[in-house]
């Protein structure tokens, strides 16, 4: 089981994107990059609690970011990014540093 968010100071958070279906598909609409999305929400969901099983098991702390869209569109021209991978990283780091704060 993971260990709950914030136990260890010391030890690094990861942040895991999280969507429901209609977020997901609005993201897939408005990012420049869908060669990089999965087919389907349902094997982004797979991937992404396989993620979570990875993490579980190596004993990774992580927490899961629920990404809005329009929040994240914002963020992107108000910071010069594009809407691809890089900045769906970058945004992640962001949510879980004020997060963390």
């Amino acid at each position: 089981m993971s260990k709950p968010v914030g136990e260890d100071p010391k030890e690094p958070v990861i942040g895991i994107p999280w969507y429901n279906k209609r977020t997901w598909l609005r993201m897939k609409e408005i990012c420049e990059d869908t060669e990089n999305f999965h087919t389907s929400y349902q094997l982004w969901l797979a991937s992404a609690d396989k993620s979570i099983v990875l993490c579980t098991n190596r004993g990774q702390t992580f927490k899961r970011l629920n990404i809005d869209p329009t929040s994240y569109a914002w963020w992107c021209e108000n910071n010069a990014f594009k809407r691809d991978k890089k900045s769906r990283r970058a945004y992640v780091r962001y949510l879980l540093k004020i997060d963390q704060n």
